[in-house]
């Protein structure tokens, strides 16, 4: 496996910030960009244990990595998000524009992201002792998917329609996750293979109390990017992270925005209590998967979706438009 040596970029990091993502377990790439190993990739070689996007969608789990472009810029700083906000080390940075200076080239980009992915699985090889099948780790090498979900707005980093054809033509599928408040990034796009749009909110004044939105038009710019899920022609998906006692109410509110984008799924998800959002809320602001499964339901009931399958130990339930949805092929 060969890769391509990455041009010399700048950061904005500020350096409280790096030292907390380096003790996390991020692998910081170029200025503004950052990987880190899932715990299901871990679970699927030692365990052969797979994550909900393997039971829902066809994705393998040792063959996924998660990175994000852009790990201390978005326009929401969401409560229940484990990404550490400035109020969460009480500094201030930018986190609303990145500089030409820290935007590495979408090639150099995924080759750093698939060397910090090489690195990680030193402790995973076989030859060395580790207990994982010399077949899965020699695949867990050479991944099929890239996660472009980590932290932060991808949108906000301006070579990503690039980057995600670069992914496909080196064979790979894509998961695009963002929060729906530039939807003019997205029609100009080049399609993911599945685009999720977060919804966190079924009003407004929900969305402004959890999401915390960075810019003044954030609501209408998050319905404006649901409504163009109706003419993506990529698989498309809403994520509604349910926090208990402040957002798990208005179900017709969320049934109006799903039914406004017509996604091919809906994931149900409860919040985890994880990373920075502990000192946001507390414990008891995670749902159970009881709760989640009557919220999903409902929500089903609302909207003509289908209740495809669930994964308790992740406390998501996840509906579909269609009644048998075809899974990736990868």
């Amino acid at each position: 496996m060969q890769f391509s040596k990455c041009c010399e970029v700048k950061t904005s990091l500020p350096p409280r910030l790096r030292e907390r993502l380096e003790k996390q377990g991020y692998h910081l790439l170029g200025g503004s960009a950052a990987f880190k190993p899932c715990q299901w990739q871990q679970k699927s070689l030692l365990e052969d244990r797979a994550c909900y996007k393997e039971r829902f969608y066809g994705i393998s789990s040792h063959r996924c990595v998660q990175m994000t472009p852009v790990v201390h810029k978005c326009t929401h700083q969401c409560r229940f998000c484990w990404r550490i906000t400035p109020s969460d080390l009480g500094i201030e940075w930018n986190q609303l524009e990145v500089g030409q200076e820290e935007v590495m080239d979408p090639e150099e980009l995924l080759d750093a992201v698939l060397m910090a992915n090489v690195r990680s699985l030193g402790g995973y090889n076989p030859e060395a002792g580790a207990s994982v099948p010399q077949e899965k780790y020699v695949e867990a090498r050479s991944p099929k998917h890239v996660a472009i979900s980590l932290a932060g707005e991808p949108t906000l980093y301006p070579r990503l329609g690039e980057f995600i054809d670069v992914i496909h033509r080196r064979g790979m599928t894509s998961f695009l996750v963002t929060n729906g408040t530039r939807p003019r990034v997205l029609r100009s796009l080049i399609e993911p293979t599945q685009l999720y749009i977060t919804l966190t909110a079924p009003d407004e004044k929900t969305y402004r109390r959890i999401s915390r939105p960075m810019i003044k038009n954030g609501w209408e710019q998050l319905q404006e990017a649901q409504e163009l899920l109706q003419s993506m022609s990529c698989r498309t998906a809403n994520r509604l992270t349910m926090v208990f006692g402040h957002n798990m109410h208005h179900l017709r509110g969320y049934a109006k925005l799903i039914l406004g984008g017509l996604p091919d799924f809906v994931e149900v998800k409860g919040y985890m209590f994880l990373g920075a959002s502990r000192a946001r809320l507390k414990h008891s602001n995670m749902p159970s998967h009881r709760e989640i499964r009557a919220f999903a339901a409902k929500l089903a009931a609302l909207t003509g979706y289908y209740v495809q399958d669930e994964q308790v130990e992740s406390r998501v339930v996840l509906l579909s438009k269609s009644r048998r949805p075809p899974r990736i092929r990868t």
